[in-house]
């Protein structure tokens, strides 16, 4: 039987910390929605599935503007998130199941642009090997820890110190049970 992989890519953001009255995962980029950009990649990537997680209000428009417009064919749902990240997580994960299920699944925020199929292969091999992974980087900046006033205490290895990005990548039913 052939390894089935799933996506669930987040869109249900509000971006309150950019002040903006558009969510940041529609904003435009070079005359295109930002969230068109990683499901691009996604749609090229050995990805099979894609649920695509917006706000309730944006439902509609995911569907026509983006989906459709852009012609992602492998996006089989598209549904409403949660109050939280988490729950929009869940809601994502319950409409792969709906649709049968897959292997393992890889969860992408959706105003990440610049994820490639290089990054999407490699996290398919690490689920593969280890059952759970998250794509990360290096930490090049100095990082401080503060005591409780606010002053510097002290600074971590940065060897040892990672920037964690998306996609997180899972056994479907390891991070279903979870």
């Amino acid at each position: 039987m052939d390894e089935k992989i799933g996506a669930v890519v987040l869109a249900a953001g509000q971006g309150k910390r950019m002040h903006t009255s558009v969510a940041k995962q529609f904003l435009e980029l070079k005359g295109r929605p930002l969230i068109t950009y990683a499901l691009s990649t996604f749609q090229k990537s050995p990805v099979h599935e894609i649920v695509l997680v917006t706000g309730s209000e944006y439902l509609d428009y995911c569907r026509k503007e983006i989906v459709e417009a852009y012609g992602f064919t492998k996006v089989k749902a598209v549904v409403a998130g949660g109050r939280e990240r988490y729950h929009s997580v869940y809601e994502g994960l319950k409409a792969l199941d709906r649709l049968g299920g897959v292997d393992s699944v890889l969860i992408h925020d959706g105003a990440r642009p610049l994820v490639t199929e290089t990054i999407i292969r490699r996290s398919i091999d690490g689920v593969r090997e280890f059952k759970a992974c998250v794509a990360g980087m290096p930490v090049k900046d100095t990082i401080k820890i503060c005591d409780s006033h606010g002053f510097g205490a002290g600074t971590p290895d940065r060897s040892r110190l990672w920037q964690i990005q998306t996609p997180q990548s899972f056994s479907f039913p390891l991070i279903l049970d979870a």
